[in-house]
């Protein structure tokens, strides 16, 4: 059974909630909170939001490609870039509730997994250090839940960072980052605990 323009409706371990519509009510709530929005609300809101286009195009992306329609999942990241300049990769792996602020100039690879209730902001890239044709997942960066990168903020390579770690603007993290921790500089440092500047 089919559920919006071919992307099937039964769970899919790629997608956070198992379905499309599912996922993008998760990234809807990190939006709008109370807001349970249907399908005709969703459609209306991605006019107005960025934020929300940009997760409907990536978690479409997904699904396609949890069903194996690459073909297609590589037309919508090209649509992607087009309407709101975000480019992901259909294979990343990304959690629930993820918020795109300001979505133009994101650039996540193929093996990147992103957590839960992760903030991206403009001109993040999260990567491989090494692109090419020998390289797999394990060349890039995995992003734990609840983590903030601020803009333009390069993450690059086999590196973790931890839940709730914040990625100071224009920070090249190339090392893993610890739980709780501020980052930022190039390459980036460790300058406090995320407790000590909320």
């Amino acid at each position: 059974m089919c559920g919006v323009r071919g992307i099937p409706r039964e769970a899919s371990p790629a997608l956070p909630g198992g379905s499309f519509l599912a996922a993008v009510r998760s990234d809807l709530s990190r939006l709008r909170p109370a807001e349970r929005a249907s399908v005709l609300r969703l459609a209306l809101r991605c006019v107005t939001s960025p934020e929300l286009l940009a997760a409907v195009i990536v978690r479409a992306q997904q699904a396609l490609h949890a069903r194996g329609s690459t073909t297609a999942a590589n037309a919508l990241r090209t649509l992607g870039v087009v309407l709101v300049g975000i480019d992901v990769s259909a294979g990343a792996r990304i959690g629930a509730r993820v918020l795109f602020a300001h979505p133009t100039g994101v650039v996540i690879g193929n093996g990147v997994v992103i957590g839960d209730d992760v903030t991206i902001a403009g001109g993040v890239t999260l990567g491989s250090r090494n692109p090419g044709p020998d390289f797999g997942p394990e060349e890039y960066p995995t992003i734990g839940d609840g983590v903030v990168l601020s803009s333009h903020a390069v993450v690059l390579g086999a590196v973790r960072v931890g839940a709730r770690a914040l990625v100071g603007a224009h920070a090249v993290v190339l090392d893993d980052v610890p739980a709780e921790a501020v980052v930022v500089g190039a390459p980036a440092r460790q300058v406090a605990s995320r407790d000590a500047v909320a």
